[in-house]
């Protein structure tokens, strides 16, 4: 593919994703929305048209900035005998696939969170894959396993963030995704690590109703 020509995502000043080349838009429930070379997608949270931009951040001063009390970017590792288990709790959209479809190898609360010996390596892994923000990878035999080759899509997450496989993204500000194969970037507006999706939308109790 011309390099031109691949999808992307940049994130403007206080306003919109502008997202180019993007062909595979869905909303929470799978459905294909139409798309066009170059469109502008919602992070304030307040657009009466999403996922699409309506000018609505600049009326409410929208501010695209980290705040400094965020979790910061950091990679923790949990070392098993076959696999381990790497976790950046800054860029986690708290979906909870983890805790919720392992609950022996990941623990809320727990100290050590993860516990990479209590569940067959393969298991792990592919559970890890499920995970959309990049929060989680693994290294097997020595080996780091982040990045999946997804195609580039944007899905829409239920009254959650935009989802993105195989898109890069480029911050002006310098933000980077843990793995530019998949991320999930705020569009409640109210995150504290932005562009990236913290889970703040489930205290502030975003709601989207079209997507």
């Amino acid at each position: 593919m011309d390099k031109e020509l691949r999808p992307s995502i940049k994130v403007s000043k206080n306003g919109p994703y502008i997202a180019k080349d993007v062909e595979t838009l869905r909303n929470s429930k799978g459905d294909l929305i139409e798309t066009k070379p170059v469109m502008t997608l919602c992070r304030c949270g307040g657009s009466a048209n999403m996922p699409f931009c309506d000018g609505t951040h600049a009326k409410i001063g929208f501010s695209g900035e980290k705040e400094e009390d965020r979790v910061p970017d950091k990679v923790e590792t949990y070392v098993g005998k076959n696999i381990s288990i790497h976790r950046n709790r800054g860029v986690c959209c708290h979906v909870g696939y983890c805790v919720h479809n392992l609950p022996d190898v990941f623990e809320r609360g727990r100290d050590p969170w993860a516990e990479p010996d209590a569940a067959d390596q393969e298991e792990i892994a592919a559970l890890i894959r499920s995970c959309p923000s990049g929060a989680l990878s693994y290294t097997i035999n020595g080996e780091l396993h982040k990045d999946y080759s997804e195609e580039p899509e944007i899905s829409i997450m239920k009254d959650g963030p935009y989802n993105v496989t195989g898109i890069e993204l480029n911050d002006p500000d310098g933000s980077v995704p843990e793995t530019q194969d998949h991320y999930s970037l705020c569009r409640c507006g109210a995150s504290k690590n932005k562009p990236f999706c913290d889970g703040s939308h489930y205290d502030v109790e975003f709601r989207d109703e079209k997507n």
